[in-house]
């Protein structure tokens, strides 16, 4: 979020997915009783300590910010990742790998005007291209046809509770 606003892109996803019973968890609202700041103000604060060298002041921010989101990532049976290749976002590189490792469904959009094609590299090693998405709509129609039962996702990479534990 340092270089780049996603609040946009959240609320849309909340708008077109709402009433299906999904529980979405956004890091600009955090749903924890002890939320730490990520607002315009703090995001300010953190800039100027870091332009006036008060380190320990970022870091202690920061590791709270780290863990409060990749906890977000530990609650989520799925994640809708939007990154944009040209912006380098370190929260969001962890957040896909920890969602990886923990064999969770994600559906990655390349924010770019040649969508998928401008992917990095990397990342074709690490996820299906078929969850790799030109564009939020597709990944939002997506989840829809998904949600609709029509399409199925393959337990054999992610790992799926019972349709009774969810």
């Amino acid at each position: 979020m340092e270089f780049i606003n996603g609040e946009g892109w959240r609320n849309k996803v909340k708008a077109e997915l709402a009433g299906r019973n999904i529980t979405f968890f956004d890091p600009y609202h955090k749903p924890f009783l002890d939320n730490v700041p990520e607002d315009a103000a703090s995001r300010k604060e953190m800039l100027h300590w870091r332009e006036s060298g008060q380190y320990d002041l970022v870091a202690q921010r920061m590791k709270r910010v780290r863990a409060y989101d990749l906890r977000l990532c530990d609650l989520s049976d799925w994640f809708i990742a939007v990154i944009k290749p040209s912006i380098a976002s370190w929260g969001s590189t962890e957040e896909i790998t920890t969602l990886i490792r923990e064999k969770k469904t994600i559906f990655l959009v390349i924010d770019d005007p040649n969508g998928k094609k401008a992917c990095p590299l990397w990342l074709f090693g690490v996820l299906p291209h078929k969850y790799i998405y030109n564009s939020l709509d597709d990944a939002i129609n997506t989840v829809k046809a998904i949600d609709n039962g029509i399409i199925k996702i393959s337990n054999d990479r992610f790992k799926l509770l019972k349709p009774e534990l969810r």
